[in-house]
């Protein structure tokens, strides 16, 4: 198991270590007056300090900007309060916490807990990417949308068993990062304009898209899917990213995807019977890719006219039924037998 100490924050000065700002694609975005504002935040905030000397004088645009992509990228630091002080020239800052310091050191043992806990089932992985695919499980497993204080933070996803979006990703961040795996936040809208947070993760040399909340749905009835696992963005049009806080990279390779690694990729209908009757994990949720808008089709008719598929769920399953959802942006079946 690899896990990275995160009280690195503590007297560094002005700028991150390399090997923490190499984990850090936002932070490597920023300019050198915005590195050095992002570094004494995080060294001040992890010293829960009251009042944090700037390394300059901020326009409030600087500083805001700095510190909310500080607050989506350190998970770490989920005792800050939504609240933050600005001013139109800034010196120094009042930090408003919304956990009293001594709570502190109690809050991020069971954080790092649970993390390592999740980064022990990950072990026997056989790549970082099947690696990451175990952490997102493991997150998702234990944890249901809902409100919680910490809704929007890694800890209460991760301690409380209960999150939103920002919470989902964020403790997605914080595991996967302690494990030494690139990876950062991606705050967005989604199709209705609705305020969103994903992931990107780098794999190999390349970027991927996961969202961890979309495949946490109630809708997989306790389940956990992988639609929007190694996703790239030309099947990920659903999503925007705020290029606000940082210009996220370009996803736009496929073979680390789920169904990829993991030999779920239909290309002909006529297979899914079989791959169906050779599913090699619990039946209680099925989910595979198809290959083409042509083989999509043809698995929607073969779904809709023919009982073929129901017979291989009872089969896997001994369910006389089943529940077939389509996602058409990234072509992927979900069958939940019932």
């Amino acid at each position: 198991m690899v896990v990275f100490n995160l009280g690195w924050f503590r007297n560094i000065g002005s700028r991150l270590p390399a090997k923490e700002a190499a984990l850090r694609y936002p932070y490597e975005q920023l300019n050198s007056r915005e590195k050095a504002l992002y570094g004494v935040l995080c060294s001040g905030i992890e010293n829960y300090d009251e009042t944090i000397r700037l390394p300059g004088i901020y326009r409030k645009d600087e500083y805001e900007r700095v510190y909310l992509l500080l607050s989506m990228q350190e998970p770490q630091l989920f005792y800050l309060s939504n609240m933050y002080e600005t001013a139109d020239a800034m010196t120094d800052v009042n930090m408003i916490y919304s956990v009293q310091k001594d709570q502190i050191p109690i809050m991020r043992a069971q954080m790092e807990q649970a993390a390592d806990r999740i980064l022990k089932a990950a072990e026997s992985a056989s790549g970082e990417m099947q690696r990451l695919a175990i952490i997102h499980d493991e997150i998702a497993n234990n944890c249901e949308y809902g409100d919680d204080s910490f809704q929007s933070e890694a800890y209460g996803c991760l301690v409380n068993g209960k999150a939103k979006c920002e919470g989902y990703s964020k403790a997605l961040l914080y595991v996967a990062r302690r494990g030494g795996i690139n990876i950062r936040t991606v705050p967005g809208t989604i199709r209705n304009g609705e305020n969103h947070v994903w992931n990107i993760a780098e794999i190999g040399g390349q970027y991927y898209n996961i969202d961890i909340t979309w495949d946490d749905d109630e809708s997989y009835r306790g389940n956990t899917a992988h639609v929007c696992f190694g996703v790239p963005d030309a099947e990920f049009g659903d999503h925007r990213a705020d290029v606000s806080y940082y210009q996220p990279p370009a996803c736009t390779d496929n073979t680390q995807n789920y169904y990829q690694m993991n030999g779920l990729v239909i290309t002909r209908a006529a297979d899914l019977e079989l791959q169906v009757q050779q599913w090699p994990w619990s039946p209680s949720l099925l989910e595979f890719r198809l290959d083409s808008e042509a083989v999509y089709k043809d698995v929607t008719k073969t779904i809709s006219s023919s009982n073929t598929v129901r017979d291989a769920v009872k089969l896997v399953s001994g369910a006389a039924s089943y529940r077939a959802m389509m996602d058409e942006n990234r072509m992927v079946l979900v069958i939940l037998p019932s």
